[in-house]
């Protein structure tokens, strides 16, 4: 089955509220994605930048070693969400892409294609809580 298939049916589930499935799925992808990434100092983490319309490319020398301030800043930008738009999740450090690829033995695997293969599971397992 196809992602977009999966989201259809999870957007069916929640009673056609593409806006709730929207920021349901900012709040999953950023969870796992933040989660996921590797720490030294935490920097990485802190890293992570929600967007809407472009990519946000900017760096800050903020830490966050557990990601937990991070995931709770991008669930309050995700907020507002709405359907039709388009969003990303960026981390600008000169090293995030070494990271996804592998780099770090922390994740070996990357963190956004692991997200973006177990997304679809992840919003059909919300989908059936909603029931």
């Amino acid at each position: 089955m196809s992602f977009s298939a999966d989201i259809s049916r999870w957007v069916q589930k929640a009673q056609g509220n593409m806006d709730a499935a929207v920021r349901r799925d900012a709040v999953l992808a950023s969870q796992s994605i933040v989660s996921m990434s590797p720490v030294d100092t935490g920097r990485f983490r802190a890293n992570w930048n929600y967007s809407v319309g472009a990519p946000d490319e900017s760096t800050s020398l903020w830490v966050d070693p557990t990601g937990g301030l991070t995931i709770r800043k991008i669930i309050a930008q995700s907020r507002g969400a709405k359907a039709g738009y388009v969003y990303y999740l960026t981390n600008a450090l000169p090293y995030a892409q070494r990271l996804e690829n592998g780099w770090s033995k922390q994740a070996p695997q990357g963190m956004v294609r692991l997200t973006a293969m177990d997304l679809p599971r992840r919003l059909e397992a919300y989908a059936a809580s909603l029931k």
